[in-house]
């Protein structure tokens, strides 16, 4: 999981300042990203770290250990910002080619409409509730079955499907 990243996140935010990108402000520190109105914090006022943090350790480590050439991230649209910023500050890191340079490595954030669990609610990985992909892929097909039937009832042309074509949807 994402802990497995944390002994890496001090280097990184060290390797992150030497380079003058970590700046104090208002107790926490942060990274100032051009064109955004909010600086990315990688530590709190607290002292703790955040996903910043840990997804810019985990992107050195991929980077740098693993050696990738292209990551994906798949989240939720709402963090579209999130990964704007952290892409930023990896290209200022000078870890990621700015776009129309090179072609990699290269990051990409794949944003998908918010997925709601069974009391209606936004889905949150970091509940205790897990699950898993595979599930809410099949209640997905199953959903979309279930609605395509209902309408082609509707319409009145469940007729034009077979039997073989609806268990194949």
């Amino acid at each position: 999981g994402e802990s497995f990243y944390n002994p890496y996140i001090p280097s990184v935010l060290e390797e992150l300042t030497s380079k003058g990108l970590v700046k104090e402000s208002d107790g926490a520190r942060v990274i100032f990203i051009e064109g955004q109105t909010i600086p990315l914090i990688v530590v709190k006022r607290d002292g703790g770290y955040n996903y910043a943090s840990t997804d810019l350790a985990a992107l050195w480590y991929r980077l740098n250990v693993e050696k990738a050439e292209w990551i994906i991230y798949v989240t939720d649209v709402g963090q579209q910002q999130h990964f704007d910023m952290f892409f930023s500050a990896a290209r200022m890191a000078g870890w990621l080619p700015d776009p129309g340079e090179k072609m990699f490595p290269k990051t990409s954030h794949v944003g998908f409409g918010l997925v709601l669990g069974s009391d209606g609610k936004r889905f949150r990985t970091r509940s205790s509730e897990v699950v898993r992909l595979g599930e809410l892929l099949d209640e997905a097909k199953a959903r979309s079955k279930a609605e395509l039937i209902q309408r082609l009832n509707e319409n009145g042309k469940i007729g034009e499907w077979t039997d073989e074509s609806l268990r194949n949807f």
